[in-house]
């Protein structure tokens, strides 16, 4: 029996091994940069964070979507802007012909004026002479006294000579009559010409300043048209460059995506590499473990009969011990809690807010301690060992219900490789006082609990790793 026991703690010791060396696989060291490494985020770290990138995607391209609309409207309204500056340039240019066509007018009716004053004053000049001619005449009259036909006749010497005088004192009234006529008739028309052209230049005048008005109304009215354009078009560029911010932030996070799917598959690569290596341990061993059982029964076998040949000899044959069969299966027991010689990594907080296993559409790896008052606590390592990888870059120390974009989700982090090949991880630190490479005792102070990365709230998030799988913590620690 004692050999039995002896076979199967070296299948144990095997075993631990196998899984320290797949452990390592999957976490290997790295330098102490502070970036994030391979050994750092898992394959449903990246997931999570790829998701959360995509949803940031759709919605910077629905806000893309949302400003088209915007700037398709202001297009439109631009549009209709020209339609209407074009047909108040097309009514100026009227205006303006229009108004040229009336000062044209102006100035040929100025032009007639001028003229018909230089006809009044040559008018008036005929018009003197004639008055003239006729003070002569109203003085002869008054110096040869008021000539009657009797005077005429009496003064005749003939017949002839009366009809003579007759004749010419009737001309001579005639005369006197048309020439004052005349120069009324002259004044009057002189005086209704001249009214006539100021009235028509004063016609022309008020048509001028209408059309004056109407053009400085239209111009004012073209002002704002093209203001309104000119704020339209720093609309539209505005819209433009606010598109492009967004679909420059969007194709980085495309970028940042195709790295995690790189980073996706390298995990994968490693994982499996890792499990084949594994398999093929555990294949050795079991064939190493055989090996051993079937030379042990051989061995045994040989006792028996050598035992069995010396029994011959005696009268009394002593009682052999019974074989026992080695074709059983070893299955380790099922960790309890506080078994593996984890030990609480949050000394003074008890509060689980969230627990192993499936959440949110993805498995939980680990649970959450986040009891009240646990911002600024202190988390402690679980196990003694060497930290394999921390990150103490994330400066967002606060509750959000976003991913801030460090470390995918675990903000600042420390993970520590412990003697036996387990692995442990704590993250959402305000910030990690241990560095890679450093080896860290059982219960000493690693970090402070914080809410970095994507952390609705302050809280520690705490895994276990044993054979590079992560198992539920409880099964191995208790607050």
């Amino acid at each position: 029996m004692y050999k039995l026991k002896a076979v199967k703690k070296i299948l144990s010791i095997m075993t631990c091994s196998v899984i320290a060396l797949a452990a390592a696989a999957v976490y290997p060291a790295n330098d102490n940069s502070g970036s994030r490494t391979a050994s750092a985020i898992t394959i449903d770290e990246i997931q999570q964070e790829r998701e959360a990138n995509q949803a940031k995607i759709e919605e910077y391209q629905n806000q893309i979507n949302s400003l088209e609309g915007s700037k398709e409207s202001e297009e439109q309204y631009q549009s209709v802007l020209n339609e209407q500056i074009a047909l108040l340039k097309e009514n100026i240019t009227l205006l303006n012909t229009e108004l040229d066509s009336i000062k044209k007018d102006i100035e040929e009716t100025e032009s007639r004026i001028e003229q018909m004053d230089e006809s009044i004053v040559a008018q008036q000049e005929a018009i003197d002479q004639s008055i003239e001619l006729f003070k002569e005449r109203l003085c002869a009259m008054y110096v040869s006294g008021n000539e009657n036909l009797a005077s005429v006749v009496l003064g005749s010497s003939s017949f002839y000579d009366i009809l003579s005088r007759v004749e010419m004192a009737n001309r001579m009234a005639t005369y006197d009559e048309e020439l004052i006529d005349d120069i009324l008739s002259d004044i009057d028309d002189l005086e209704n010409t001249k009214s006539e052209l100021e009235q028509e230049k004063l016609t022309l005048e008020m048509k001028k300043r209408d059309q004056e008005m109407r053009k400085e109304e239209k111009d004012k009215e073209l002002e704002e048209f093209n203001e309104k354009m000119r704020q339209t078009t720093e609309e539209i560029e505005r819209i433009q460059r606010e598109q492009d911010m967004l679909a420059g932030d969007a194709e980085k996070l495309k970028e940042n995506n195709a790295l995690l799917d790189q980073k996706e598959a390298e995990l994968a690569e490693i994982a499996r590499q890792a499990e084949l290596e594994r398999q093929r341990k555990l294949e050795e061993a079991e064939r190493q473990r055989q090996a051993e059982i079937a030379a042990e029964q051989a061995r045994q076998a040989e006792i028996a009969n050598q035992q069995q040949s010396a029994g011959n000899s005696q009268t009394e044959t002593p009682q052999t011990e019974t074989t026992p069969s080695y074709t059983e299966t070893y299955t380790p027991p099922t960790p309890s809690s506080g078994s593996g010689g984890f030990i609480w990594p949050a000394p003074g907080f008890c509060y689980i807010s969230s627990g192993y296993g499936y959440r949110w559409g993805r498995n939980h790896n680990g649970i959450d301690v986040g009891d009240a008052g646990i911002m600024g606590g202190t988390a402690v390592a679980a196990k003694s060992g060497t930290v394999i990888s921390t990150y103490n870059l994330c400066t967002h120390n606060e509750p959000k219900n976003y991913s801030c974009g460090c470390n995918g989700g675990f903000g600042n982090y420390v993970m520590i490789q412990h003697d036996d090949g387990s692995v442990t991880l704590y993250g959402h630190l305000s910030y990690a006082s241990v560095s890679v490479g450093d080896y860290v005792s059982q219960g000493q102070a690693i970090g402070a609990i914080g809410s970095t990365g994507w952390s609705t709230g302050a809280h520690l998030h705490f895994e276990i790793h044993i054979g590079g799988v992560a198992c539920d913590p409880l099964l191995y620690v208790s607050p």
